[in-house]
């Protein structure tokens, strides 16, 4: 297998967590490649937990069910599609701090293909509930967003997830430029004749340090809504997902600083009034 070749290919952990449903990859259990292992896989998982509603480390409990197209009595009978049989695999992964709380996902191999037909909790469960910590940074409105972008990806739409996800960008942006504009000798007509990377520049101070180093990320979502197609768009998504919520969890981080500085600053001052006096 060369390199272009593997560059179509999601880790096993990615085909768990990260493809969406109904997308068919190259699949051959005797040839070497990144998915050959997972019929049989018996690692593990760091996924969020909805019911410990926080991560957690899923094992498998070796429990794989195959059934061969042509089983009789098998749950799925025994139909063929285009004349190629399937068998289906059923992955039972339960979490660590309580066995009862189960991640399933199910697989079609047929051919030279395998499809995850199946998941829950589903994609967009999984991750929605985990970036319910953002609503606090984003507001409900940005937020809804994000959800809605993760939710389109678990349906096979990339594009789409492209533009909420630059809408995200700009709020962020547009956010900083508010704060900056009631700033003295502030500028609002040069900020108004730059592009998107001039203006990160002008808005540095007021933007997370994340954002200003990869304002690149904002090239790469235009990129993607008017240049490039569904599968390029999807198979970007997660480092695009990944590079917003660094940004966001520095926004976080910034919050709950200054939360503390205010808190410990006002009692600084009772402990020096009560030592004067």
């Amino acid at each position: 297998m060369n390199k272009d070749e593997e560059n179509i290919f999601p880790s096993i952990i990615e085909f768990y967590l990260n493809v969406p449903l109904y997308k068919p990859f190259p699949f051959d259990e005797h040839q070497d490649n990144p998915l050959s292992g997972l019929p049989e896989f018996k690692g593990t998982i760091d996924c969020y937990c909805i019911s410990c509603q926080q991560s957690s480390v899923f094992s498998t409990d070796n429990y794989v069910m195959h059934t061969d197209s042509g089983a009789v009595g098998g749950n799925y009978g025994s139909r063929r599609r285009d004349d190629e049989p399937f068998r289906t695999i059923k992955h039972i992964f339960r979490c660590s701090r309580n066995k009862d709380h189960q991640i399933l996902f199910f697989f079609l191999i047929q051919g030279k293909t395998i499809t995850k037909i199946g998941q829950y909790p589903s994609l967009a469960d999984l991750t929605n509930t985990e970036i319910r910590k953002y609503r606090r940074v984003l507001g409900n409105d940005s937020w809804r967003e994000f959800s809605k972008a993760i939710d389109l990806t678990s349906h096979g739409i990339g594009i789409g997830a492209f533009v909420y996800f630059r809408r995200i960008f700009e709020n962020l942006v547009e956010e900083a430029h508010k704060k900056q504009a009631l700033s003295s000798g502030w500028d609002e007509n040069l900020y108004k004749k730059n592009k998107m990377d001039g203006k990160i520049q002008l808005l540095k101070e007021f933007l997370p340090n994340f954002l200003v180093i990869n304002k690149s990320l904002y090239s790469i979502l235009s990129k993607g809504i008017h240049e490039l197609n569904e599968d390029e768009c999807l198979n970007a998504f997660p480092i695009i997902k990944l590079g917003i919520e660094l940004i966001l969890d520095e926004k976080i981080e910034k919050l709950e600083r200054d939360k503390k500085i205010k808190f410990v600053s006002r009692d600084i001052n009772k402990l020096n009034q009560e030592f004067k006096s």
